[in-house]
């Protein structure tokens, strides 16, 4: 086989690949962006083809090529940005798209000129690859693949206004299609393509990767009925939280709750009712917590927040407007004039203490709380307790049956 025909195949024939290896991503994943990504490396590999190999007539092929070129472009930029949950410049990529390819045909039928040609499907790509960049640029939720991409996508963006200018005045000018696949502008098309289309198709793969490996930490991390952490979850953030408040000297507070009377609930009117009460009760905390602070599911029916920069005031305050708040709401599938309370006690963090300490005190005070009526809040002692300090594993199996 021909050596220029081997070089030829390369781009089609790595862009068929990627183009397979997404669509099993997406047969696992069912997300759109994943198929349009898919569906975008195997135009741009029709593209490359159509490029090489002309069919029909050579009008055609290129017309046809260069449809595919910008299509691909354009479901890059959309089915990349969506992996960041943005509203992808559909119209703006579309534009740059439309506006390129009509200046090629016109320079193609009307007004014959190779390089007006050239420049103007490069300079599409280049504006359609700048507005991804600029997008992904304001994506908040960027690990260091993404910046890689991002990276990449500024590098080739001017590229593509630079390139194909550089290497025209150093080459051209070029009068027609003869010989063009052996020109210093194929040349070059052909390997920038490659590395762009390896390096943008890994960086999107591995990021999909790391996506899916931290939806299964938070997974693993997560109280599937309530919808917040699960006791694992819990404690990693804690004791992280905890780390990082003694190094910056910030006040911590942790609240610990427990529903009252849950036990009558699931014997009066099932473990599904008792399931609803479990819920409402998390979305009704949910709605007290702020960005800062770390709320999880740590036994049956009792729960936990660590409030984040918040003293044993603002703790007491937080715990009131749950525990009033929780009071007013209605469960789903229990009769509409039954209503719920939760008992809380909070416990502010001293500087040394060990997680179980603080644990130890602020159930020491939920403790306080049931025993003086429920449906109200207890603080913790503010001086030291002498008191050994109890396991977390012990906390919850002692509390686990109020």
């Amino acid at each position: 086989m021909d050596a220029n025909v081997i070089i030829a195949l390369t781009n089609p024939a790595m862009s068929l690949i990627f183009a397979a290896t997404f669509f099993l991503l997406w047969q696992h994943r069912r997300q759109a962006y994943i198929a349009l990504l898919g569906a975008s490396f195997l135009a741009i590999g029709g593209g490359f083809f159509l490029h090489y190999f002309t069919l029909y007539s050579l009008a055609l092929s290129k017309l046809a090529a260069n449809f595919l070129f910008l299509a691909g472009g354009v479901g890059f930029a959309i089915g990349g940005l969506a992996r960041f949950e943005r509203n992808p410049p559909v119209l703006t990529t579309a534009l740059f798209a439309v506006v390129g390819f009509g200046v090629f045909i016109w320079f193609l039928f009307v007004q014959p000129d190779i390089i007006w040609r050239i420049y103007s499907l490069n300079f599409a790509f280049g504006a359609i690859t700048l507005t991804m960049a600029a997008e992904l640029r304001r994506a908040t939720r960027r690990n260091f693949v993404d910046n890689i991409l991002l990276g990449l996508l500024l590098v080739y963006g001017v590229s593509f206004f630079v390139r194909p200018v550089l290497v025209i005045w150093i080459d051209g000018p070029y009068e027609s299609y003869d010989n063009i696949h052996q020109s210093l502008y194929w040349i070059t098309l052909s390997f920038s393509a490659s590395l762009f289309l390896l390096i943008f198709a890994l960086s999107l793969i591995t990021a999909i990767a790391l996506d899916v490996m931290e939806e299964l930490r938070l997974e693993s991390h997560t109280d599937p009925l309530s919808g917040l952490l699960n006791r694992r979850g819990f404690e990693q953030g804690v004791a992280e939280t905890l780390r990082n408040s003694r190094r910056r000297r910030m006040a911590v507070t942790l609240v610990v709750c427990d529903l009252d009377h849950f036990k009558s609930v699931n014997d009066t009117y099932g473990h599904a009712a008792g399931d609803y009460v479990i819920m409402t009760f998390a979305s009704c905390m949910r709605d007290f917590t702020g960005s800062n602070q770390i709320a999880g599911r740590i036994g049956g029916e009792e729960f936990a927040v660590l409030l984040c920069g918040s003293d044993r005031n603002s703790g007491r305050l937080f715990a009131e407007g749950v525990r009033a708040g929780f009071g007013l709401l209605p469960v789903p599938h229990l009769p509409g004039d039954m209503r719920f309370s939760a008992s809380f006690g909070v416990a502010e963090w001293r500087d040394g203490e060990t997680v179980a300490e603080l644990f130890m005190r602020a159930d020491r005070a939920l403790y306080e709380a049931k025993k003086a009526g429920r449906d109200r809040v207890r603080v913790d002692n503010p001086l030291p307790s002498p008191a050994a300090p109890l396991a977390l594993s012990q906390h919850t199996a002692e509390t686990a049956g109020r």
